[in-house]
Formats: C-alpha cells, structure tokens, sequence
C-alpha cells in the first residue's frame, strides 16, 4: 500500500495556512496568483477528500476571502470569486455536513 495519497493530504493541510495567508495579503499579483492556483486545485476532484472539504469551505465561501479596499481590486475580487465558486459548483454534493452546506 503505497503512502503517497497520505503524504498528499499532510501535504496539503500544510498548504491551506499559505493560500489563507496569501489571499489576506495587500500584494495584489500575490492576491492574483494565489487565488489561481486555488482556483486551479479546486478544478480537480481530487481537492475534495474529506479532510479537505472544511479548508474548501472556509477558505472559498466565507467573507474574509474579499478584501475591498479600492474600487478596481473591489471588481477584481469580484471576479476572481465567482471563478472559484465556478470550480467548486461541481463538487457541492461532496460536502455533506450540515454546517458545510450552510457555508456552501
């Protein structure tokens, strides 16, 4: 039994602090790429296991994710959202606990 799919899931709870630590960040390339690569990682069915689905949650549906403090990184934010809910649409059905589908 190979131990990679757990490395890749110790892996990943690392990485969750970093893209919350990026998207807080007033660097907005940082802000851009960041959201990307989330954006990205949520387009694959393999983020969606079951120690993920809170970071997910959390980390693309909450309010903290938007930090508007001018008029084009308002819209900008705006959009980069809408394309992560867009990759995370698909998955909804994954997310089966009560307080996920509240969140969701």
């Amino acid at each position: 039994m190979s131990s990679r799919p757990q490395t890749a899931v110790a892996d990943n709870a690392k990485i969750f602090p970093v893209f919350a630590t990026r998207l807080a960040s007033k660097d907005v390339n940082e802000y851009i790429n960041t959201a990307n690569k989330l954006k990205n990682w949520l387009g694959s069915e393999k983020a969606y296991y079951p120690d993920a689905l809170r970071n997910i949650a959390h980390q693309t549906f909450t309010t903290r994710f938007l930090h508007i403090e001018l008029s084009a990184v308002a819209a900008m934010d705006i959009y980069i959202y809408q394309a992560l809910i867009r990759a995370v649409i698909p998955f909804l059905p994954l997310f089966t606990e009560e307080d996920l589908q509240y969140t969701c």
